[in-house]
């Protein structure tokens, strides 16, 4: 394209032109309604995503509530099952210093209450020892279990329960 024709090129592509002006206003206010869309879009998204971490937020808040009722609980049912051992315990210690005949310790030992004594209290710590650290083992295990296991064996619990 040399210079002498760029003239007569314009004034063609101008005569094209005119004749889409309306589409040409047409498209520029499609263009400006796209803009406030746009902005009005970009206002809800905010609006919405200021709405989602303030949702976000108390929900944290509430997440973090349960978690320390959960806790509390925990130890709660530790100390229940510490104190239904220390109950078997004393039971088991009753029991053998109440039923056991001194003929029996007697037969071992020189007959004396203390030995009784000892017996009984030899078996009340045994009881809580044992039942504590049975507590302990089925906790950790109920712990390290995911938790889309620990749901299975609900499932499976609560199916044989029906």
């Amino acid at each position: 394209m040399s210079n002498d024709n760029v003239g007569w090129e314009l004034d063609t592509l101008g005569r094209q032109l005119g004749s889409y002006k309306g589409e040409v206003l047409d498209l520029e206010s499609r263009v400006d309604w796209s803009e406030r869309f746009v902005s009005q879009h970009d206002r809800d998204i905010r609006q919405i995503r200021y709405e989602a971490a303030k949702v976000a937020q108390q929900l944290q808040g509430q997440i973090q509530e349960h978690a320390q009722t959960i806790k509390g609980l925990r130890r709660f049912v530790g100390l229940l099952a510490k104190a239904f051992f220390a109950v078997i315990g004393a039971f088991s210690a009753w029991l053998i210093f109440r039923f056991v005949p001194d003929d029996i310790l007697s037969s071992y030992v020189p007959t004396d209450v203390y030995w009784k004594a000892g017996t009984a209290l030899f078996a009340f710590l045994i009881a809580v020892l044992v039942g504590d650290l049975l507590f302990r083992a089925l906790a950790a295990s109920q712990l390290r279990e995911p938790p889309k296991k620990q749901q299975m064996l609900r499932n499976r619990r609560q199916g044989r329960r029906r």
